[in-house]
């Protein structure tokens, strides 16, 4: 019995030290398969107390609520998925929404997305007005730890780490973050863990609501940067405002041009000449787009890197609203799921062209393609429930205004997730057989 024992304890040390050998004698990439996938995406929760709907690819579409006692991932059985939860949406090469219409007779909408490890959210408030808020979801199975740097327009905070359970989300009012505050950039860190992050901002005078939106996060600090959708809501309310709010991250002053891009031309607008942001402090500046354009874009240029968005208010069907309009990546191939939103897309670049094809809420599929030398603009008949985008060109910036009788909203056009791969070793059996 002894000696069996031994011929079987020496039988498996020889095939791990024969599989050890395959890894150490064939490392080269031909012994290796490639897998590419797309990882699974989450959704914010109902952060503006009204109705809250995540429009995902399809009712068979993979989805788990944050925090659930089971991990298990169960057909949705909807295309428009309500919860009041964080969602998991299973990995999907087309990009899923949230579509929050808040009680306040607001709309916000965001990108269902996986954070990378550095985040820009430009805009919000810790003023006595301001419910804004940073949503900071775990969906892996261990704790995550998160670092935020609070910009205001005196100076940035201490790094503040957040802890997050797994499987679980925690919110975070800005209020707590910068007290007082009234211009307020973060800059959020994660150290470890599966997160996703989002800032909410809606505003309450009293028992007076101002508005809500969504403030998607901004590309990472640049010399130039685009922001392709801004809606001029002085062509919809007497009573509007425009801010462009700007941080330098770095140490060093900035000094920045802007432009703004209409259907009206190219041009410097009122408020916005000769604009010196200092390091390290959140710059707020009120300008007046003189121009009768439903939406424009502002390119703005740097000698040093910095984050921007801008704040568009005013007061709709007597209600006071308000969009954040950020910062985008170039726009790559996309499909995106609307809900039934109808888009008004605004088009940023240098002579380009975009092919669009979509699914009305008629469920007829139409197409068209958007050429332009600087801009261009798709607004569609109808509602969309599916828009899919292809462009072979560089440098070129999109962003979604959505109005309706509730609110107005900013989208950045951008992919929710991108496709991952990874090396899978091959063992080769043929190194251990025996002649």
């Amino acid at each position: 019995m002894k000696n069996f024992d031994k011929r079987v304890a020496g039988a498996l040390g020889f095939l791990v030290l024969s599989l050890l050998a395959v890894l150490l004698i064939n490392p080269d990439t031909s012994g290796t398969s490639t897998i590419k996938s797309y990882p699974a995406t989450v959704c914010p929760a109902n952060l503006g107390g009204g109705v809250s709907t995540s429009v995902i690819p399809s009712s068979k579409t993979l989805v788990r609520q944050i925090p659930t006692k089971k991990n298990k991932l169960s057909k949705a059985k909807t295309s428009y998925y309500l919860s009041a939860k964080p969602l998991l949406v299973d990995g999907n090469s087309e990009t899923s929404i949230n579509v929050t219409r808040g009680k306040s007779r607001s709309l916000a909408t965001a990108i269902c997305s996986i954070s990378g490890v550095d985040q820009w959210f430009v805009g919000g408030s810790g003023a006595v007005t301001s419910r804004a808020s940073l949503e900071i979801i775990n969906s892996g199975l261990s704790t995550s730890v998160v670092d935020l740097f609070v910009y205001s327009s005196n100076s940035v905070s201490p790094v503040i780490s957040k802890r997050i359970s797994k499987n679980s989300s925690k919110r975070i009012y800005l209020d707590t973050l910068a007290p007082g505050e009234g211009s307020v950039a973060i800059h959020a860190i994660t150290r470890s863990g599966r997160v996703t992050t989002y800032m909410h901002d809606e505003r309450v005078r009293g028992l007076q609501p101002l508005g809500a939106d969504f403030i998607s996060q901004g590309v990472d600090p640049a010399k130039r940067i685009v922001i392709p959708a801004i809606s001029n809501v002085a062509l919809q309310s007497g009573k509007s405002e425009q801010i462009l709010r700007i941080l330098v991250p770095g140490k060093v002053s900035a000094n920045v041009q802007a432009k703004l891009i209409s259907s009206d031309g190219t041009f410097t607008p009122l408020g916005l000449d000769n604009i010196n942001a200092d390091a390290g402090k959140v710059t707020d500046l009120k300008f007046k787009p003189v121009t009768n354009s439903r939406n424009f874009a502002l390119v703005l240029t740097s000698d040093q890197p910095i984050v921007a968005a801008i704040k568009s208010s005013g007061a709709f069907n007597g209600v006071q609203e308000f969009a954040w309009s950020t910062s985008v990546p170039e726009l790559k191939n996309l499909t995106i799921h609307l809900g039934g939103l109808r888009p008004d897309i605004f088009f940023q670049g240098k002579n380009f062209e975009v092919d669009i094809t979509w699914t009305d809420k008629n469920n007829k599929i139409r197409s068209k393609t958007i050429q332009g030398s600087d801009l261009a603009n798709w607004r569609p008949a109808k509602g969309v429930t599916k828009v899919e985008f292809r462009t072979s060109n560089s440098q070129v910036f999109a962003g979604a205004i959505f109005r309706e009788k509730t609110g107005v909203s900013y989208l950045p056009l951008m992919a929710g997730a991108q496709l991952e791969s990874a090396a899978i070793p091959n063992v080769d059996a043929s190194v251990i057989t025996r002649e």
